[in-house]
């Protein structure tokens, strides 16, 4: 099957994105764990700085989570009011986009956030009001590397419904490369 060049253009560039995103993750050596908030201390831990995570309700017209990088800690917050999947990858999005380094700011000019909110640090204030100003190229990273961390992170419970033999079938039937891995992902 020929592909159109357009078609194939994006097929390659997905294709070199998938495969930085996968050196960056095996450079951070992080091991399998049994949740994103497993994986985040593992994380947090190699950087020697700490991520929170914090549920919040949801709110009209917000973005699902967001991550914000204080001066002495990462805080990734994610809506509370829907399934842990959901959350999970809301989570993992947030810490792609530390992972890839990317940055909130649009640069579309100063912001004065000390008239805005004078109580609280501008640095924040910038950072939440500009949330929805990342590349579309950082998003699609952000979600290239959010499944390749949710890959990392096995769920050890038993799915809702499931049983514990349910659980360990659907591994075993995994070929072996992919054993050990989420079977939900």
């Amino acid at each position: 099957m020929v592909l159109p060049s357009r078609r194939l253009k994006a097929f390659w560039q997905f294709r070199t994105l998938r495969r930085r995103c996968r050196r960056r993750l095996t450079a951070l050596d992080l091991p399998a764990t049994p949740s994103m908030a497993a994986l985040c201390e593992q994380l947090a831990r190699r950087r020697r700085r700490p991520i929170h995570l914090l549920a919040m309700p949801a709110q009209d017209a917000q973005p699902c989570g967001v991550w914000l990088s204080l001066s002495d800690a990462d805080v990734i917050a994610y809506e509370a009011g829907t399934n842990s999947r959901h959350q999970d990858h809301i989570i993992a999005h947030e810490l792609a986009h530390l992972i890839c380094g990317h940055s909130m700011m649009d640069g579309s000019g100063p912001l004065d956030t000390r008239r805005l909110f004078p109580d609280l640090d501008p640095a924040m204030v910038r950072a939440l009001l500009q949330r929805g100003h990342y590349s579309d190229e950082q998003e699609q990273e952000a979600e290239v590397m959010a499944s390749l961390l949710l890959s990392r992170a096995r769920r050890t419970a038993v799915a809702p419904g499931g049983t514990e033999l349910t659980t360990r079938l659907a591994q075993a039937l995994l070929p072996p490369q992919r054993r050990g891995h989420r079977t939900d992902a």
